[in-house]
């Protein structure tokens, strides 16, 4: 049973005879153009003091992470101090080519256990002054989680719109014969399991004030849906006996849409996040994954029981290209507009990703020829797309920009059914 799930949750396996792959689109990048980006300086620490180095090194990364900039290196950083309060050399930076500088720094506070931290942004174009400086108190121990706030503040002076990287991923993996559900920061730190080793734990979503809802088997039972919230794992009552295939909700965390199996067949019903009012909305005889668009609509992978075929179907419409084996759809509320994004298999076992409008118009690749891509999320604001991949020879999560399509390894982890939400904001953050 747990294995039966997991296909349905990865899209199973490619089809015998592959048709043309040139109805997948255009490869948005092949490498041969790249684009000038902006050249942007992170000053450097001196410091000896962790918190410094902890905060300004994960600015620094989440930066590199955007593919928005071109960073300056440490070892091109011109001579001069470099202290929480020293003043910033903006003509020394400013031949080195920078077109923006920031500085982030951090230092122990007067108060035990709480550090300062200070984040500061120019825009050499612009005049003299900043165009963003905040100095905050917060615990020692939110020096990771403060230093990605800071990178959010800083990309909503820069670009006109805040990051995503307060934040975390969410997903199933193998853990010896089972799978338990894991999560992960938005830059691959913290790697850590949610589930119990001897439960075989599979499909989580992000749920109402940022809790984990996932499907449980346990002796091999049917697959039941639970919720983590404050640390407690508590069973969420639906009216369904049989096995549950995935859970999904909407951008309001007010509607919950369930895939539940049913004589050899499977349906997608939404309700409400604690199981009432479930109404049955798919129209095909397999459908499995549900996903929300920020817009409202609901996508799913559906099928036909005797063709064993899978396609996209957005609110009941198949969208994804005929013949191709499609699975996990996510929608990203990007710069340009919502896009839908999932998987589709390839051949030799390998799957890509592609791209398109929410009703499947202008489809185009994301990945070719670069192992096998699955199972995407997106970042809570739209610029990163994360997914598992075998590329070359390093499997793991790479992260995506979905406006330069540079692509990064932020972890070495494999899974399925991976997921991205934003961490609850927080009273006085940057």
């Amino acid at each position: 049973m747990a294995g039966g799930v997991a296909r349905a949750e990865g899209g199973g396996s490619a089809p015998p005879a592959t048709p043309d792959e040139g109805v997948l689109g255009e490869l948005v990048v092949t490498g041969t153009h790249q684009e000038k980006l902006p050249r942007i300086a992170v000053l450097p620490s001196l410091s000896p003091d962790l918190e410094d180095v902890i905060v300004r090194g994960v600015v620094r990364r989440d930066l590199e992470l955007t593919g928005l900039f071109d960073v300056i290196p440490d070892s091109k950083a011109p001579i001069g101090m470099y202290g929480f309060d020293d003043a910033i050399d903006i003509e020394a930076w400013r031949a080195l080519g920078a077109e923006a500088i920031v500085k982030v720094a951090a230092r122990a506070d007067n108060a035990p256990g709480k550090i300062q931290v200070l984040g500061v942004a120019y825009f050499l174009n612009v005049g003299k002054e900043p165009v963003y400086q905040k100095k905050i108190v917060v615990s020692k121990d939110d020096a990771r989680v403060t230093a990605h706030r800071v990178t959010d503040a800083l990309l909503g002076a820069l670009t006109g719109r805040p990051g995503g990287f307060a934040s975390e991923l969410t997903f199933s993996a193998r853990w010896a014969k089972n799978r338990r559900i894991f999560r992960v920061d938005a830059d691959g730190n913290g790697l850590a399991p949610l589930t119990e080793p001897n439960d075989h734990a599979i499909a989580p979503a992000w749920g109402p004030a940022h809790s984990v809802y996932y499907l449980l088997s346990r002796n091999y039972a049917p697959y039941a849906l639970y919720a983590l919230a404050g640390g407690v794992h508590k069973a969420i009552a639906v009216p369904f006996k049989t096995s549950l295939y995935g859970v999904a909700f909407d951008k309001s965390a007010t509607k919950m849409a369930l895939a539940v199996s049913a004589d050899a067949e499977s349906a997608i019903y939404v309700g409400a996040p604690d199981g009432s009012g479930m109404q049955k909305v798919s129209t095909t005889n397999l459908a499995t994954h549900p996903a929300f668009s920020p817009s409202g609509k609901l996508a799913w992978v559906g099928g036909d029981a005797h063709q064993g075929s899978q396609r996209i179907y957005v609110d009941g419409k198949a969208v994804s290209p005929s013949g191709f084996t499609a699975a996990s759809p996510v929608f990203c509320d990007t710069e340009d507009g919502v896009r839908l994004i999932y998987s589709v298999a390839v051949g030799n076992d390998r799957q890509d990703l592609v791209m398109s409008s929410e009703d499947g118009r202008g489809m185009a690749r994301l990945t070719q020829n670069q192992g096998s891509n699955t199972s995407p999320a997106c970042s809570p604001d739209g610029r990163l797309l994360a997914f598992f991949s075998t590329r070359n020879k390093q499997p793991g999560i790479y992260l995506m920009s979905l406006k330069r399509f540079r692509t990064q390894q932020i972890s070495s982890q494999l899974g399925e059914a991976l997921r991205w939400a934003a961490l609850p904001s927080v009273a006085g953050a940057p």
